[in-house]
């Protein structure tokens, strides 16, 4: 038998040592790699969520912020008709109202017949539309004051501001200046105001003898509000104060309100071939009655027919009152849901203190104001088959069961009562 020779041997030992050597380094390096990448991937989750919650918080507060400092919402063009002929006409003199002479020939700029209005979100662009052309230099046909403004309510307040006027944006002509001058007023009460803005020969406005005025007004200087009141005037002051003309519309909602149709019964079902007359009440997004509204449905005709004021009342325009409509479903109408276009013309009505415009040769009388617009609501009604003839009898059970059955026990009681008399009479004549 050979044995390998011990430098043999002490050769393979070392090759074994150094491979033995090797392979513990690789396994150390392999677990610190190992390490490595968990402390990579432990730094890299770290900065993930780190920046995933950053986020999160900033999202959270931006809309948090937009929430509690919202931004006035945008809306498309809106036109209000104010009542022409509802001007207020003061003498100078005696400083009281007399009838509206149009005698002059500024008297017609001073009557504001419409007002279209817009907003994208950061201006409100109204136009005045009035009665007469608008002249450069007033004084030349014996103005002394001159004046298109708009008041503003953002609070709903009449405690507040100047009999609630929070803020006056005017655009003024006065025979001292002899320019058109813009300024913007903050009111903490009656007496006290502030100046917000002043803009001097200011132009652009209108043109000579066209019969509108421009009165835009910035949202951010009267604190951006995402709801408010407006009202518009002209004021016009002959020389003297021989004769002042006064002329607003009623408050106009900023943004314009919205208009549901309530009835009763809620929701309206009806069958084929029924008829059924209804009562409609007009509910307005900002929680007010218009004056008045009058009520054109879409649909006269056809196989849903919806009628305004069927009997044809004696009533101009319905308010407070449920508005009649009589609703007509022909037999072959299809069966479904029907959504009914009706057009509204509205009146609404304010009535405001004069001080609360301006100062009108001392004249303080309650002055009442209208607006005519135009909206549009939906009218649902859903159409189902009509009922069997088991159901008719379930129905008209149901609603006259209880009275049936107490006649009949009363008369099951009465004549039970005149047999056991007719009998026991005849017992009796036998004896």
């Amino acid at each position: 038998m050979n044995f390998p020779s011990w430098h043999s041997l002490v050769i393979e030992l070392t090759e074994r040592k150094y491979y033995l050597l090797r392979l513990s380094a690789f396994i150390l390096s392999a677990e610190d790699m190992h390490k490595k990448h968990l402390i990579l991937y432990y730094y890299q989750a770290h900065l993930f969520f780190g920046i995933l919650i950053t986020l999160v918080i900033i999202i959270t507060y931006v809309h948090m912020t937009k929430m509690a400092y919202a931004e006035p919402a945008p809306f498309p063009r809106q036109e209000v008709n104010s009542a022409t002929h509802n001007i207020i006409q003061i003498n100078g003199k005696s400083h009281t109202q007399t009838k509206a002479t149009y005698n002059q020939p500024l008297d017609k700029s001073a009557i504001i017949q419409r007002v279209t209005y817009f907003s994208d979100g950061k201006t409100l662009n109204a136009t005045l539309w009035m009665g007469g052309g608008i002249k450069h230099d007033p004084f030349m046909y014996g103005a002394s004051i001159v004046a298109y403004g708009v008041l503003i309510d953002i609070d709903n307040n009449n405690a507040t501001g100047k009999y609630g006027v929070d803020y006056q944006q005017e655009i003024q002509w006065n025979s001292q200046t002899k320019t058109w001058n813009s300024i913007l007023f903050e009111y903490s009460s009656p007496t006290l105001f502030r100046t917000l803005d002043i803009r001097k020969n200011y132009t652009g406005f209108f043109k000579e003898d066209e019969r509108y005025i421009l009165l835009p007004l910035t949202l951010d200087s009267i604190t951006s509000p995402t709801k408010f009141r407006a009202t518009y005037y002209a004021v016009l002051i002959y020389n003297n104060n021989s004769k002042t003309i006064l002329d607003l519309t009623s408050w106009i909602n900023i943004p314009p309100e919205h208009f549901t149709l309530f009835t009763l019964p809620s929701p309206i079902i009806m069958s084929q071939g029924e008829q059924k007359d209804i009562g409609i009440q007009l509910k307005s997004s900002e929680d007010n009655t218009p004056q008045s509204a009058d009520y054109s449905p879409a649909q006269t005709s056809g196989s849903v027919k919806v009628e305004f004021n069927p009997d044809k009342l004696n009533v101009s325009s319905f308010s407070i009152t449920p508005a009649p409509f009589r609703i007509t479903v022909s037999p072959d109408a299809q069966i479904g849901q029907y959504t009914i276009p009706v057009s509204l013309n509205i009146s609404k009505g304010s009535i405001f203190p004069s001080k609360a415009l301006i100062n009108v040769a001392n004249f303080s009388l309650p002055i009442t104001a209208n607006n005519y617009a135009t909206g549009n609501a939906n009218l649902t009604i859903s159409i189902i088959e009509p009922p069997s003839l088991g159901q008719k009898i379930k129905d008209f059970w149901n609603t006259y069961g209880s009275p049936i059955s107490l006649v009949g026990a009363g008369f099951a009681g009465a004549f039970s009562t005149y047999v056991f008399d007719h009998i026991r009479s005849r017992k009796e004549s036998k004896r």
